[in-house]
């Protein structure tokens, strides 16, 4: 009797484990950012030739300074011919390029309450020692300590469940996160040597597991 109730109880456990990981939802940084409605984009009706020309317009505009350079002088001639003729198909230049911010810093709502796992970098905010207990995970080495910070649906504030933390060797370990994502806005303080920052957040996360990230 006792050696059935064991093989029972076996079962069950990895019929549990079994359960657990099927529900795991393996996603890349990508996922984090919703995705585009085509109906959305006010340049679909454009050909190939018509798009290209459009989206360096489009860059020119939001990439060169008000203030005219002089070494830029022909493309700054180039855009201004450009915009009112493009505004006459439609297609409102500064309003893209607004569009466009927003949809970079949304968020992917789809994601909420869901038990993710997701590769990234550690960089911690509170530790003990080697014992890091809250982080903030990132898509590449230098995020959030070099100048603009990604936007906020490229990091994810993680809790850690374990307790005691996780045992981090340097900033940036390459980690897997497995945890319930919440897809909730927050600004938090990164202290730096050179003095504070606040880091506009996406995604909030508590991890029940962490692993070195291989290959």
């Amino acid at each position: 009797m006792n050696g059935l109730v064991k093989i029972l109880g076996l079962i069950f456990c990895f019929y549990a484990l079994y359960s657990e990981g099927s529900e795991i939802l393996q996603i890349q940084w990508n996922d984090l950012v919703p995705k585009e409605d085509p109906k959305e984009d006010s340049l679909s009706d454009l050909s190939e030739k018509e798009r290209a020309f459009a989206e360096w317009i489009i860059h020119l505009r939001g990439s060169l300074p008000e203030k005219v350079e002089p070494k830029y002088q022909e493309m700054y001639a180039e855009m201004n011919a450009a915009l009112p003729k493009l505004k006459r198909k439609g297609i409102d230049v500064d309003n893209i390029i607004a569009e466009r911010r927003l949809k970079k810093a949304a968020i992917n709502t789809d994601l909420d309450g869901r038990l993710i796992k997701l590769p990234g970098y550690l960089l911690p905010l509170e530790f003990s020692g080697t014992m890091v207990t809250e982080f903030l995970l990132v898509p590449y080495i230098g995020a959030c300590i070099h100048a603009p910070p990604p936007p906020p649906n490229q990091i994810v504030h993680v809790k850690v469940l374990a307790k005691g933390g996780y045992k981090s060797s340097k900033y940036f370990d390459p980690i897997w996160v497995t945890g319930i994502i919440s897809a909730k806005a927050m600004i938090k303080d990164l202290f730096l040597i050179d003095g504070s920052a606040g880091i506009n957040i996406g995604y909030t996360m508590e991890a029940n597991r962490i692993e070195l990230y291989k290959g």
